[in-house]
């Protein structure tokens, strides 16, 4: 065993999460986290290809099984090197905006729980830095006053979903009796299961409602640490759960595509916005992955490695604008280009990149995903796509024009203190995002060397592509010009929240009072059982009238014992 293989990266993280429960020195917890950052990101690119850990779990008992606690493949070195140089733009963030070492510590811990995932070889590791994962985002969540009742809901969307994976692996490993990924074939019931935990944590359609209800309320650098990793674990654990062709799972993500998008064109709150946008740009992962061919599972994740990038750096911008002007609408800000000039540059940067200008690197993603979409003749799922790279156009559109373009309204051009602790920070973070999202985009085979077989980067910028763009950026901006005036005139646009969250309150309550019942009964039970036997026990007589003598009591025991030992060696025998 080598030094590389005998320390997993994830857990550099934990360490430097152990660090921030240790000082309350912001300095040093934030170099920590650096430090853990910049020694996981050459280690994921400089490991041999095929590099694991196996451990075998519970010995030779009858409960023993193999265990891979990381494995470093052609899938997972991509997603962990760009989940590294993130965690390192994010501390330097968190640091920059003032963030606390509590929450410095719990993001710290989140990422490498979210890296331990990635890094799973087989499923019940992957079982657990999934709940860790789920656990540490809870602890952010709640670290904000406006967010604790969110938090409180995210916890139970991501525990119904991680009890369905924790259901569905369990099934599996009793129909194959091992948990290793390449060894373990999900299907039927097992499959579902698992596909419903996976889908929970991606946001698919129908359970995306967790993303929108948490991400516009807490601080604003615990919105740009969760927006990087949760959604994308998700989507990258489906590479590792398709079985085979699912052109259904395919067409979801055209629909989360089309859906995302059209909500977030009607949003006003700035991080809700960038929070429907997760749901839309997921879909495009999902649309690829799920056509389960070496193109399209090369295509989604190049658009997992790209979106990861630009979307943080989409949030990071966002809260700069709150921080500055303390408005969270679009409605109420204005003319900050002159203001923060270097945070309109990362917004225009990374709004091209989303938006799929040539150039950047959304282009080239969104332009694997639909290659891969037109050769598998998924035609009508290829317009899905298109038609919503308009809308992200018209989204980005709005977004810059309110918060960079316009005439600043009322009182938000007036001379605020500035909100940010470190600008060297800052400015760091926008640039370790910004340049991948450029270099990408112009050099397209840097991004195809990182992935999986399967891609080319040759035709990237063919004339169709090219013209394909311009018409999509050229309807948006038009769009968007059209739509301005009525856009501004829109009131919140109710979601699915206002039929799950009252559901769920009413089970909560009714469940409540279930338990309380029951408890009740078996209180009056234990009453009833106490009182005979205390009335049994002081009467011998009665004991024996009963058939309770000390003859039928050893049989009960003799019989009682034989049950447990039969039942231990049934399963010494399954195992």
């Amino acid at each position: 065993m080598s030094l590389l293989t005998a320390v997993p990266p994830h857990l550099l993280f934990l360490a430097a999460a152990l660090v921030g429960l240790l000082t309350a020195d912001r300095r040093v917890v934030a170099g920590a986290g650096a430090l853990a950052a910049l020694v996981a990101l050459p280690w994921l690119l400089v490991v041999p290809a095929g590099a694991h850990l196996p451990v075998r779990l519970f010995g030779a008992t009858p409960f023993g099984f193999e265990a891979v606690l990381f494995a470093v493949d052609p899938v997972a070195r991509p997603v962990g090197a760009v989940f590294a140089l993130v965690a390192l733009a994010n501390t330097l963030y968190a640091y920059a905006t003032g963030s606390s070492t509590r929450l410095l510590a719990a993001a710290l811990l989140y990422v490498g729980a979210s890296l331990g995932a990635v890094l799973a070889g087989d499923w019940l590791t992957l079982v657990v830095w999934w709940e860790l994962m789920a656990v540490a985002a809870t602890v952010l969540l709640w670290g904000s006053a406006r967010s604790v009742r969110a938090g409180y809901r995210y916890a139970v969307y991501h525990q119904v979903g991680g009890v369905a994976l924790t259901a569905g692996v369990l099934l599996a490993y009793s129909r194959t009796g091992t948990f290793l990924m390449g060894e373990t074939a999900l299907a039927g019931l097992p499959l579902l299961l698992v596909l419903f935990g996976v889908g929970t944590n991606a946001g698919v359609l129908g359970l995306h409602v967790w993303i929108v209800d948490a991400y516009p309320l807490p601080d604003v650098a615990t919105t740009v640490v969760l927006s990087g990793f949760t959604t994308k674990v998700g989507a990258y654990t489906l590479v590792r759960t398709l079985p085979e062709q699912s052109l259904a799972v395919a067409y979801l993500g055209g629909a989360m595509v089309l859906a995302g998008v059209t909500m977030a064109v009607l949003q006003t709150d700035a991080r809700r916005l960038l929070s429907y946008h997760i749901v839309s740009q997921v879909g495009y992962m999902v649309a690829g992955i799920g056509l389960v061919t070496a193109a399209g599972t090369a295509g989604g994740l190049a658009h997992l490695l790209n979106n990861v990038l630009y979307k943080t750096l989409l949030f990071m911008v966002a809260g700069v604008v709150v921080l500055t002007t303390g408005r969270e609408s679009l409605k109420r800000v204005g003319g900050l280009a002159r203001r923060l000039p270097a945070t309109a540059g990362a917004f225009g940067v990374a709004a091209l990149a989303i938006a799929g200008v040539p150039g950047f690197s959304g282009f080239v993603s969104k332009g694997l995903v639909t290659s891969a979409t037109a050769a598998a003749g998924a035609d009508p799922l290829w317009w899905l796509l298109q038609v919503g790279a308009v809308g992200t156009v018209v989204s980005f559109a709005k977004f810059g024009y309110y918060a960079f373009l316009r005439p600043a309204p009322g009182t938000d051009g007036v001379s605020r203190p500035d909100p940010v602790r470190s600008r060297p920070a800052l400015l760091a973070a926008f640039t370790l995002l910004a340049v991948p999202c450029v270099l990408f985009g112009v050099a397209p085979g840097l991004l195809v060397g990182l992935l999986p077989p399967g891609a080319s980067a040759a035709g990237a910028y063919s004339v169709s592509k090219l013209a394909d763009a311009a018409v999509i950026t050229a309807a948006g901006v038009a769009g968007f010009a059209l739509l301005r005036r009525p856009l501004a005139r829109l009131t919140p646009v109710p979601e699915l929240d206002r039929l799950y969250h009252p559901l769920g309150r009413r089970l909560q309550d009714g469940a409540a009072r279930a338990a309380a019942d029951a408890g009740a009964a078996l209180g009056r039970t234990a009453d009833r059982v106490v009182a005979r036997s205390y009335a049994l026990a002081s009467d011998p007589d009665r004991l024996e009238e009963a058939g309770l003598g000390p003859a039928s009591i050893g049989t009960g025991v003799l019989v009682l014992a034989l049950v447990v030992a039969l039942a231990l060696a049934a399963l010494a025998w399954l195992g």
